[in-house]
């Protein structure tokens, strides 16, 4: 049994972006070992993201990038200029390669390719088990991203985001690269939210996904036809390449995450509630949180410090919207089109990006359907009230 200072349980995202930052800090000298069930070799998945400039940490390996969007709507379309922010992609692979290769450099960074069997709080430290042989390892702190939410919470809502999209490459040029699809609501909405994006990559070459808010998966075949649909009458090709598929499903819950259990695991990612509730982006809040989990080790010598209700507030805005979507009080297509027709795109996106005054917040708020949005809030008040009995 090897004994760490950190343990890092997963890694994916969350995980290596923890593992980065530690290792840009003098916390580069602690032992830190990182467990997953299998090495990070493949292009596995493609992340998006909105931000002011390029203050990314990652910015080099941005894979495109575009300031213009497009959003189509039945009753509104527009193209959006973000302002100050830009739309960014980066591909899993160039992820995954870039942060190795930092973290390969330092010999007090350790992995270990083993499925994890369970993490446990001890006044000794947090052991994890792991491997065939159940190895064990303890550490001062385990930082988990590999417990599944139940999802199960009555009084809470659990949607899903879940996509396929297809990386297609044409013959002729038919993309405009200075603009992507942020979202094409002129799809059957089938009582859901659907929706297509589109990143171009070259004028020959784009990711086309088909995204849907709902409580349950389609068959698959269904994702494969509406793919198909739109891309021959919408975008008007007949004729294209598949180059790359990807398939996902990201949980929109507002169900609790705590991200301490005990004194000594911490859970991060997914697990820890980084996911945006409303929108289902992960990425930026992922960098945010991360790097706070960092400062914190360095400045109090602990990873977590409390946050004050009043910037828990989103949460509950999430869960409002979460109300309105889960129980079709208002369609999702005319809510996003209200949203960007009634305000400036810049400040939406920082509105939904939990980076604005109270104020702009009310102004916001006031530019969706008051009704329906009032009768979720009641509800989702009624639900926390029960939840408490």
């Amino acid at each position: 049994m090897r004994r760490y200072d950190f343990i890092i349980a997963g890694g994916g995202m969350a995980g290596l972006s923890l593992a980065y930052y530690l290792n840009q800090s003098v916390l580069r000298n602690k032992s830190i070992l990182i467990i997953d069930k299998e090495e990070k070799k493949t292009n596995d998945r493609t992340w998006c993201f909105w931000e002011r400039g390029e203050r990314n940490p990652f910015e080099a390996i941005v894979h495109r990038k575009w300031q213009v969007v497009d959003f189509y709507e039945p009753t509104f379309s527009a193209q959006l200029n973000l302002g100050e922010y830009w739309y960014k992609m980066i591909r899993g692979i160039d992820f995954y390669t870039y942060v190795m290769n930092d973290l390969l450099q330092n010999e007090n960074i350790q992995f270990v390719n083993q499925t994890i069997h369970r993490i446990t709080n001890t006044p000794q430290g947090a052991f994890v088990i792991a491997g065939d042989e159940a190895t064990t390892y303890i550490a001062d702190y385990v930082f988990d991203s590999t417990y599944a939410l139940k999802l199960t919470d009555p009084n809470r809502h659990n949607l899903l985001q879940h996509f396929k999209g297809w990386e297609i490459e044409t013959q002729k040029p038919v993309f405009d690269t200075n603009r992507a699809t942020l979202m094409d609501f002129r799809v059957f909405q089938d009582n859901d939210s659907r929706f297509f994006y589109i990143l171009p990559l070259s004028t020959t070459r784009a990711l086309v996904e088909f995204t849907l808010f709902s409580d349950k998966l389609l068959p698959p075949e269904e994702y494969v036809g509406q793919l198909k649909h739109y891309i021959q009458h919408t975008l008007g090709l007949a004729e294209y390449e598949i180059r790359h598929e990807e398939f996902g499903v990201i949980p929109m819950s507002d169900e609790r995450t705590p991200e301490r259990i005990g004194k000594r695991i911490i859970r991060i990612g997914t697990a820890g509630g980084y996911t945006k509730a409303s929108t289902g982006y992960t990425f930026v809040r992922t960098q945010r949180y991360t790097q706070e989990i960092v400062s914190n080790l360095l400045t109090i010598g602990k990873p977590l410090k409390k946050r004050s209700w009043f910037r828990r507030r989103h949460r509950l805005y999430d869960s409002i919207l979460l109300n309105v979507l889960a129980n079709h009080r208002y369609p999702g297509s005319e809510v996003f089109a209200r949203l960007f027709r009634r305000n400036e795109p810049a400040q939406v996106l920082a509105f939904l990006d939990e980076d604005t005054t109270f104020r702009e917040e009310l102004n916001i708020m006031s530019t969706v359907p008051l009704g329906e949005f009032t009768v979720a809030a009641l509800d989702v008040f009624r639900k926390r009230v029960l939840s408490l009995i």
